[in-house]
């Protein structure tokens, strides 16, 4: 006879050769697990009375067991006279069967594996919980039934948890925000929640799950969560701040006055902004200090800002000095907004800044400030946070609670100094020479630093010595030490120092490897000896900076020495940035044929995932944006500038909109530069970039020149992929511009391009925009077609695609007066786009979806909906879907008679839609306008009504 299965995790199932097996009652069938939990094993018959009944068995327990273990012979074993599967034995009974045959034992088995074979454990965990069929042992009575019912969803979550530990696939990301509500107090669940969330950049979100939890064991069990939950609360906080200072002296009274300006609340001052914002500026010449002591008192103040510490170096001393707007985007994609939900403008992510930072308690390092208009934005909006400023200029038009001029150490500081360095002893010995050393550097922190750290090098050396070297050269001071610092390099770190200046401003270990053309080990402890001599900081794990007068003094020396020695830098940088950006490209648009226009064999893997791509992007596009810059404004070959373009446009899809102020500026350098060198390739592709910039900028007028500008070089230049882009770019130019037949025109003619080129996305996505497009100039019949075929079209678009194709083809239905349909296509982009996490894309079918049903006369499911379109778009930071959600809500609310929440929302609508100067602010004024003429209680201004009524609209 055939083996029989036995499947308990789910409504209990026996088979034998495919066939079910019926068993009877359901305390019968209880019968039957009991003995299969615990396979092979005799079973006393009191110990299965207990397990059916507990402490209330019938009248005659064991004749019904009897019974029940009968009818289960005759039905498992139908054709044999002696049973051989369920068996009595030692007043008791026994199953007989090998664990493999029972589900249960085999997810244990896998379980097991998946510990002892690591390499296999996602795939051994998959295949024990594809065994669940749903709740296990269901509608079984008894006491053990219950007990194994909650232990088998214990080992079921179990199980789930050690797979989502695994899987850091975003496509899981909906299952484990569904799993982690049914069950908000499992800390391993909602650590695996938080940090998958901060994987995704969600960071915002994981906070708000992570105060969530902390406050749920608060309240509901007393206690704070446990090591596995705040273990991420560093992951969570923002802290940029660089490595605290090593020898750092002296200055005490500065740090403790920082400290003292910065948290006593009850510290008043005629000087404090109007939200009352904490603020010091520390002001002096170079090398004096000024970074350090601000960067100790940062250190110390950490307890005091638990939400976080930014920083941001605003190069205030470069001939183009850091962009606000950059600084605000880093900023906030670092507070978990998203980088497609960054404003494009200064006003807008200043005011989103201070929306963000509202309540939160965060301190604020603005270093190497220029003047009070580039510090002005980046000014938060909350009393709660402070700002500490650096600058080598005076700062009269920024409000502080303190300002310190600092000026060189005192005798004491600077001998303190010394003895930091290269011990009191060694300077006791030597007290005359070190007190003029101390002099001959002016007291100049960062001179004396660097003179101390040669002694440190030399501990043999006298201090007589180097002072007598120092007198030897008649440049300036500074230079002086610099210069015979570097004078006793050894030849392989004189040359470190020299071609670590050609990269800016932070030097990652990759990109010291490469200048140097030596593996990554041998630079590293290249730049630790520049460490250790005080010409190279370290500002964290495998990065490295200079201040910036050792770099100019670097410069100086390599230009001096062999200026091909910028150049071989250049070129070096550019082929590692270059192939890591082309691999992030393939990553974040798939498929996209302009990966394969950047050159050079297809590069190996160096990233695990999309999200470990654009963390390196953001890390290195500063540079790489300098980088540009350099190679466009030096003496560049035409090598160098084509490979310089192909570097940003492969940044472009990674958040290089993030910076797009130092990002303009190197786009309009590389098109003068290629426009020099006659190179129409390379012409095509930087006009196309700084149409992209300005485009991300809202400047259309100007990106639909360069977009213009581009096709027309890349036609010329036979540069097919690009042209695509820069057509696509059009289209999207004269779309916001409402031009809808000329979007069509450029639209159908990128979608052609791009299935010539077998690029299915960039086809799709074309064709969507033109649907988009014949929607909006009156084509919605024809856009629906469109929208129909795509959707229909064998291996289609991604989830976040698909869901736009929806989306359109909801708008399309909409326009047509077919609102079921369109109510129907709207809820399925919801959906997909839910599950492809694209909140902008949700949020805006939402709004649509509820200006829907209203119209349909579903009011309640209006207000629902609208209200969630609002809680995404304020999530997600854009103001234009904020205000548009705020406008429909308005309307949903006023259709079922709630006059003033209409007015607070139109209110709001009108107000950020203004200052956007977007054309939909005339319909939130004309809301207003109906709202006060229905009921009388506000003008249209916003003022009261004669009868003295209270509104909410201003």
């Amino acid at each position: 006879m055939q083996p029989v299965g036995f499947a308990l995790l789910g409504a209990l199932r026996v088979q034998r050769a495919g066939m079910a097996i019926e068993l009877g009652a359901p305390r019968q069938r209880a019968v039957l697990v009991s003995l299969l939990l615990r396979p092979n094993a005799v079973i006393a018959t009191d110990q299965l009375v207990d397990d059916l009944w507990g402490d209330e068995p019938p009248g005659s327990p064991v004749v019904a067991l009897r019974s029940y273990i009968s009818q289960l012979r005759k039905l498992l074993e139908p054709v044999r006279e002696k049973p051989s599967l369920l068996l009595s034995q030692s007043g008791g009974y026994r199953i007989a069967v090998d664990p493999d045959r029972i589900d249960l034992w085999r997810v244990r088995q896998l379980h097991e594996l998946a510990g002892s074979h690591p390499h296999r454990a996602r795939e051994h965990l998959s295949d024990a919980l594809s065994l669940w069929r749903g709740e296990p042992l269901a509608d079984l009575p008894g006491p053990l039934m219950e007990r194994e019912r909650q232990r088998l969803a214990e080992l079921r979550l179990t199980l789930q948890e050690e797979c989502f530990a695994l899987d850091h696939s975003p496509d899981h990301l909906p299952e484990l925000e569904a799993l982690a509500a049914e069950h908000p107090f499992r800390e391993r669940l909602q650590a695996l929640l938080i940090r998958s969330l901060h994987r995704s950049g969600r960071t915002a979100e994981a906070r708000t799950v992570y105060a969530s939890l902390h406050s749920r064991l608060a309240e509901h069990l007393g206690i704070e969560p446990g090591p596995d939950v705040t273990a991420l609360r560093q992951l969570l906080d923002p802290d940029q701040l660089p490595n605290d200072p090593a020898h750092f002296t002296g200055r005490r009274t500065h740090v403790a006055a920082i400290a003292r300006a910065l948290t006593d609340r009850t510290t008043t001052s005629t000087t404090t902004t109007a939200t009352g914002l904490r603020l010091v500026t520390v002001t002096g010449m170079a090398g004096v200090g000024k970074t350090a002591l601000a960067v100790r008192a940062a250190h110390a103040l950490r307890p005091d800002f638990p939400d976080g510490r930014l920083h941001a170096d605003l190069r205030g001393a470069d001939l183009v000095p850091a962009s606000a707007s950059d600084v605000l985007a880093d900023f906030l994609t670092t507070l978990g907004i998203r980088p497609s939900a960054v404003p494009q403008d200064l006003p807008g992510r200043s005011a989103l800044f201070r929306t963000v930072t509202t309540g939160k308690r965060l301190l604020i390092l603005l270093d190497n400030a220029r003047d009070d208009a580039q510090l002005q934005p980046l000014l938060p909006g909350s009393s709660d946070c402070a700002v500490l400023v650096t600058s080598r200029t005076a700062l009269p038009g920024i409000p502080s609670v303190l300002r310190i001029a600092l000026d060189v150490f005192s005798p004491q500081e600077a001998i303190g100094l010394l003895d930091s360095v290269i011990g009191a002893a060694r300077r006791s010995a030597q007290h005359s020479d070190a007190e003029h050393l101390v002099e001959a550097c002016g007291r100049l922190p960062l001179a004396l630093r660097i003179a101390a750290a040669r002694l440190a090098a030399s501990p043999d050396q006298p201090i007589a010595d180097l002072l007598r070297r120092l007198a030897e050269d008649r440049e300036g001071l500074a230079e002086q030490v610099f210069a015979l610092s570097y004078r006793l390099l050894p030849p392989p770190l004189a040359t470190a120092f020299r071609r670590f200046a050609w990269v800016e401003p932070d030097i990652a270990l990759a990109s010291a490897a490469a200048v140097l053309d030596l593996p990554e080990h041998e630079a590293e402890h290249l730049a630790e000896a520049l460490v250790d001599q005080a010409l190279l900081e370290s500002v964290g794990p495998g990065r490295y900076r200079f201040h910036d007068l050792v770099r100019a003094f670097a410069r100086r020396t390599s230009l001096r020495l062999d200026e091909a020695e910028r150049t071989t830098a250049h070129h070096r940088l550019l082929a590692l940035l270059l192939t890591r950006a082309r691999t992030a490209f393939a990553l974040a648009v798939p498929g996209d044929p302009v990966a394969d226009v950047f050159g050079g064999p297809a590069p190996r893997p160096v990233f695990t995932d999309l999200p470990d791509a654009r963390r390196w992007a953001r890390a290195e596009t500063p540079g790489a944006v300098a980088l540009a810059a350099a190679v466009a404004s030096g003496a560049p070959d035409a090598t160098a500038v084509r490979s310089a373009v192909d570097l940003l446009v492969a940044l472009s899809p990674l958040g290089l909109g993030a910076f797009a102020g130092r990002a303009e500026e190197a786009a309009r350098l590389l098109v003068a530069a290629s426009e020099d060198g006659r190179d129409r390739a390379a012409e095509g592709r930087a006009r196309f970039l700084l149409g992209t910039v300005l485009l991300g900028r809202a400047r259309l007028d100007e990106a639909a020149e360069q977009a213009r500008e581009a096709a027309r070089a890349c036609r010329e230049a036979d540069d097919p992929a690009v042209l695509r882009q820069a057509l696509n770019d059009l289209g999207l130019i004269a779309q916001a511009q409402a031009r809808h037949e000329e979007a069509i025109t450029a639209f159908d003619a990128a979608a052609a391009l791009a299935h010539r080129l077998g690029h299915r996305s960039g086809a799709v996505a074309s064709t969507a925009n033109a649907a988009l497009s014949r929607v909006r100039s009156g084509h919605a019949e024809e856009a629906a077609d469109t929208c129909r075929r795509l959707l229909s079209e064998p291996g289609g678009a991604d989830a976040a695609m698909t869901a736009y194709v929806h989306y359109v083809l909801g708008l399309a239905h909409q326009e047509l007066g077919q609102l079921d349909d369109s109510a129907d296509q709207l809820r399925t982009c919801v959906d997909r786009a839910g599950h492809a996490g694209d909140q902008d894309r949700e949020s805006a079918a939402r709004s649509r979806l509820a200006e829907v049903l209203r119209l349909l006369g579903r009011v309640e499911e209006a207000v629902d909906e609208a209200t969630r379109a609002l809680r995404l778009a304020t999530r997600g930071g854009r103001q234009r879907e904020r205000a548009l959600a705020h406008l429909v809500l308005a309307h949903a609310v006023a259709a079922r008679g709630d006059h003033r929440t209409a007015r607070t929302h139109a209110a709001q609508a009108h107000r950020l839609l203004s200052g956007l100067g977007a054309p939909e602010s005339a319909d939130a004024r004309s809301l207003l306008t109906a709202l006060a003429t229905a009921d009388g209680s506000v003008t249209v201004d916003g003022s009261a009504a004669p009868d003295g009524a209270v509104t909410s609209a201003r």
